[in-house]
């Protein structure tokens, strides 16, 4: 290759570069731009807010004894367990 062949490859790489920053930089101001005046006409157009349909008192929960578990949850630990072993069992036979 000639000094003439990389100079030009290089002018062209260094316009290409400026294009896409210059590109990337203007869609970045038009964003921020575009968030801003979404910012300011719901600042000043607030609309009605939306009511929760949600009693002002919460049911009380029901009180759980520290040492009570949910069946469900010690069902699908062991069965978590089991497979884990029965894996792990088979991984050792193999070898």
């Amino acid at each position: 290759m000639d000094a003439n062949a990389v100079t030009s490859l290089l002018a062209e790489a260094g316009t290409l570069m400026i294009v896409g920053m210059v590109f990337v930089f203007t869609f970045l101001t038009l964003l921020i731009g575009g968030i801003d005046v979404i910012a300011r006409f719901c600042r000043r157009f607030p609309g009605e807010q939306e009511s929760l349909d949600t009693p002002d008192i919460a049911a009380p929960r029901p009180q759980r004894n520290e040492n009570e578990h949910d069946p469900r949850i010690i069902a699908a630990i062991s069965a978590a367990v089991q497979t884990h072993r029965k894996s792990r069992q088979r991984r050792l036979t193999k070898e």
